[in-house]
Protein backbone atom coordinates (compact mmCIF):
# COMPACT_ATOMS: atom_id res chain seq x y z
CA UNK A 1 0.00 0.00 0.00
CA UNK A 2 2.94 2.34 0.79
CA UNK A 3 4.53 1.99 -2.86
CA UNK A 4 0.89 2.49 -4.42
CA UNK A 5 1.15 5.80 -2.08
CA UNK A 6 4.16 6.58 -3.20
CA UNK A 7 3.67 6.21 -6.82
CA UNK A 8 0.85 8.56 -7.00
CA UNK A 9 2.36 10.97 -5.29
CA UNK A 10 5.68 10.44 -7.82
CA UNK A 11 2.24 10.49 -11.21
CA UNK A 12 1.25 13.53 -9.33
CA UNK A 13 4.01 15.61 -9.28
CA UNK A 14 5.21 14.64 -13.08
CA UNK A 15 1.42 15.77 -14.47
CA UNK A 16 1.81 18.73 -12.68
CA UNK A 17 5.21 19.96 -13.60
CA UNK A 18 5.48 23.23 -15.70
CA UNK A 19 5.99 21.96 -19.28
CA UNK A 20 9.42 23.07 -20.70
CA UNK A 21 8.41 26.06 -23.11
CA UNK A 22 11.89 26.55 -23.98
CA UNK A 23 12.98 26.99 -27.72
CA UNK A 24 11.53 27.68 -30.84
CA UNK A 25 7.97 28.23 -31.77
CA UNK A 26 5.88 29.69 -34.60
CA UNK A 27 2.82 30.27 -35.93
CA UNK A 28 -0.01 32.60 -37.06
CA UNK A 29 -1.57 35.86 -35.71
CA UNK A 30 -4.73 37.45 -36.97
CA UNK A 31 -6.10 41.04 -36.36
CA UNK A 32 -9.97 40.91 -35.16
CA UNK A 33 -10.81 43.87 -36.88
CA UNK A 34 -8.92 44.85 -39.85
CA UNK A 35 -8.42 40.96 -41.31
CA UNK A 36 -4.67 41.67 -41.26
CA UNK A 37 -2.39 38.80 -40.23
CA UNK A 38 0.38 36.12 -40.60
CA UNK A 39 3.54 34.06 -39.29
CA UNK A 40 4.54 34.95 -35.88
CA UNK A 41 7.98 33.48 -34.81
CA UNK A 42 9.81 33.60 -31.01
CA UNK A 43 12.58 32.14 -29.08
CA UNK A 44 12.22 31.70 -25.47
CA UNK A 45 15.25 31.04 -22.92
CA UNK A 46 15.45 30.65 -19.66
CA UNK A 47 18.66 31.43 -17.27
CA UNK A 48 17.24 30.13 -13.80
CA UNK A 49 14.24 32.06 -12.72
CA UNK A 50 15.08 34.41 -16.03
CA UNK A 51 13.03 34.32 -19.20
CA UNK A 52 14.31 35.67 -22.23
CA UNK A 53 12.29 36.16 -25.57
CA UNK A 54 12.98 37.59 -29.11
CA UNK A 55 10.01 37.42 -31.11
CA UNK A 56 9.08 39.00 -34.81
CA UNK A 57 6.04 39.06 -37.20
CA UNK A 58 5.24 39.21 -40.65
CA UNK A 59 3.20 42.40 -41.91
CA UNK A 60 2.20 43.67 -45.27
CA UNK A 61 4.95 40.97 -46.85
CA UNK A 62 7.73 42.02 -44.38
CA UNK A 63 9.32 40.96 -41.19
CA UNK A 64 9.10 43.20 -38.26
CA UNK A 65 11.47 42.98 -35.90
CA UNK A 66 10.45 43.47 -31.84
CA UNK A 67 12.45 45.06 -28.80
CA UNK A 68 11.27 43.10 -25.72
CA UNK A 69 10.19 44.80 -22.32
CA UNK A 70 8.55 42.33 -20.48
CA UNK A 71 8.30 38.66 -20.33
CA UNK A 72 6.51 36.62 -17.78
CA UNK A 73 6.43 32.71 -18.13
CA UNK A 74 4.39 30.78 -15.13
CA UNK A 75 3.36 27.34 -15.54
CA UNK A 76 1.73 26.78 -19.10
CA UNK A 77 1.36 30.72 -19.51
CA UNK A 78 3.36 33.28 -21.16
CA UNK A 79 3.28 37.20 -21.25
CA UNK A 80 5.28 39.53 -23.05
CA UNK A 81 5.58 43.49 -24.03
CA UNK A 82 7.49 44.36 -26.87
CA UNK A 83 7.32 47.40 -29.27
CA UNK A 84 8.29 47.95 -32.65
CA UNK A 85 7.61 50.33 -35.38
CA UNK A 86 5.26 50.88 -38.20
CA UNK A 87 5.27 53.20 -40.76
CA UNK A 88 6.99 55.93 -38.52
CA UNK A 89 4.32 54.92 -35.37
CA UNK A 90 5.79 53.96 -32.51
CA UNK A 91 3.47 50.87 -31.34
CA UNK A 92 3.86 48.71 -28.24
CA UNK A 93 1.86 45.11 -28.05
CA UNK A 94 0.91 42.86 -24.95
CA UNK A 95 0.72 39.63 -25.66
CA UNK A 96 -0.78 36.89 -23.61
CA UNK A 97 -0.92 32.95 -24.24
CA UNK A 98 -1.31 29.58 -22.77
CA UNK A 99 0.02 25.98 -23.82
CA UNK A 100 -2.24 23.79 -24.28
CA UNK A 101 -0.58 20.52 -24.89
CA UNK A 102 0.98 20.95 -28.22
CA UNK A 103 0.95 24.68 -29.13
CA UNK A 104 0.32 28.46 -27.72
CA UNK A 105 -2.86 29.72 -28.39
CA UNK A 106 -3.86 32.92 -26.98
CA UNK A 107 -4.78 37.33 -27.57
CA UNK A 108 -2.84 40.54 -28.08
CA UNK A 109 -3.64 44.19 -27.89
CA UNK A 110 -1.61 46.87 -29.70
CA UNK A 111 -1.46 50.81 -28.78
CA UNK A 112 -0.04 53.38 -29.42
CA UNK A 113 3.15 54.06 -27.40
CA UNK A 114 2.72 57.70 -27.22
CA UNK A 115 -0.26 58.01 -25.55
CA UNK A 116 -1.84 54.28 -25.07
CA UNK A 117 -4.78 54.97 -27.51
CA UNK A 118 -5.85 51.06 -29.11
CA UNK A 119 -4.59 49.96 -32.65
CA UNK A 120 -5.41 46.52 -32.94
CA UNK A 121 -6.39 43.23 -31.04
CA UNK A 122 -6.80 39.93 -32.35
CA UNK A 123 -5.55 36.26 -31.58
CA UNK A 124 -2.22 34.29 -32.20
CA UNK A 125 -1.34 30.56 -31.97
CA UNK A 126 2.25 28.94 -32.38
CA UNK A 127 3.66 25.53 -32.12
CA UNK A 128 7.35 24.37 -31.12
CA UNK A 129 9.69 24.43 -34.30
CA UNK A 130 11.64 21.35 -34.83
Amino acid sequence: MRRLSIGLVLLMAVLAADPDLAGRHAGEWKSGSSGNGGAIRFTLETAGDTWKCDLSFALDGGDVKTVMREVKVQGAKVEFTYDFDVQGLALRSHVVGEWKGTAFTGRYETTAVADGSPIDGGTWNASRVK
